[in-house]
C-alpha cells in the first residue's frame, strides 16, 4: 500500500475546506435571496445588505486562510472557493433554495396562523361594531343638523 505524505493530505484538506467554504458562501447568499423575495426591498436595503453579505464572506474567507493556511493566501485556495461557488450553484443551489423556500413559507403559516385564527374570530364583533359605530354617527349628524336648524332660525327671528 502507498503511504501518502502528510503535507499532501494537508494540502488536500485545505483544498476541500476550500470547496465547502466556497458552497457555504453561495448557500448563504441563496438564503439572502429567498428573504429578498419574501420581503420587499428598497435600494438603500439592498445595498446595506448586499455589504454586510460582503463583509461578512470577506470575514469568513479570512478566518479560514487564517486557520487552514497561516494566513496565506494562495491561488489554489482562491481557485477552490471559485470551484466550491461554482459547483454549488449549478448542482445544489436550485434544490436547496427550494428546500429552504419551502421551509421558511411553512414557518410562516405556522407563525400567522393564530393571527388567522384571531382575525376569524374577531370578524363578526367587528362588523357588528363598525354597524353600531356607523348608525351612531348618522343619528348624531342628524341631531347635529337640527340643532344647527333651529339655532339659525333663532337667529333669524331676531
Amino acid at each position: 500500500m502507498i503511504e501518502v505524505s502528510g503535507n499532501i493530505l494537508r494540502e488536500a484538506d485545505f483544498m476541500a475546506v476550500s470547496m465547502l467554504s466556497g458552497c457555504v458562501l453561495v448557500f448563504i447568499y441563496d438564503v439572502l435571496r429567498i428573504f429578498r423575495k419574501l420581503v420587499t426591498h428598497g435600494t438603500i436595503a439592498l445595498a446595506i445588505e448586499d455589504m454586510l453579505y460582503w463583509t461578512f464572506s470577506a470575514l469568513f474567507v479570512f478566518a479560514m486562510l487564517y486557520r487552514k493556511n497561516d494566513g496565506l493566501i494562495r491561488g489554489f485556495a482562491i481557485g477552490g472557493i471559485v470551484t466550491g461557488m461554482l459547483v454549488y450553484n449549478y448542482l445544489i443551489s436550485s434544490w436547496a433554495t427550494g428546500i429552504v423556500a419551502r421551509l421558511l413559507k411553512k414557518l410562516i403559516r405556522l407563525f400567522l396562523y393564530p393571527l388567522h385564527l384571531l382575525a376569524k374570530w374577531t370578524k363578526k364583533p367587528v362588523r357588528f361594531m363598525r354597524h353600531q359605530t356607523a348608525r351612531l354617527w348618522k343619528k348624531g349628524a342628524k341631531l347635529l343638523k337640527n340643532v344647527y336648524k333651529e339655532v339659525k332660525i333663532g337667529v333669524k327671528k331676531r
